[in-house]
């Protein structure tokens, strides 16, 4: 069965690179462009990764996990392991990130990425 990854950017770019990458790998991709969808997609489908950017309009990569958290153990389901990218180093927001899950600075290595992703999936 394929694993099951969701993928959260407000820039389309980044969402094609990593869903296209993701896709080629063999992993079931859904992608979302806000967190307000993420949260909504969350309720209605089981995932066993989540990749998501930190900074993004109106709701923010960590209030989107802290809202996706709380609606799986709403709904009594599985916790999923979650990977932030963002390309904000010098933010605080990382740091807070890092105490949830993995943190990977933009650009990325594609290689490095995949690796950490089969990673979590294990």
């Amino acid at each position: 069965m394929k694993k099951k990854i969701l993928v959260i950017d407000d820039e389309g770019i980044i969402i094609k690179t990593v869903g296209n990458l993701l896709t080629r790998e063999g992993y079931e991709i859904k992608t979302c462009q806000n967190g307000l969808q993420a949260i909504d997609t969350v309720k209605n489908n089981d995932f066993d990764l989540i990749v998501t950017d930190i900074r993004m309009p109106d709701i923010d990569g960590l209030e989107t996990i802290k809202n996706i958290k709380k609606c799986l153990k709403d709904q009594k389901k599985p916790d999923v392991s979650i990977i932030f990218i963002t390309g904000f180093a010098d933010s605080d927001a990382h740091i807070k990130a890092k105490k949830i899950g993995e943190v990977i600075f933009k650009p990325f290595d594609m290689k490095e990425f995949l690796k950490i992703v089969a990673k979590k999936l294990n």
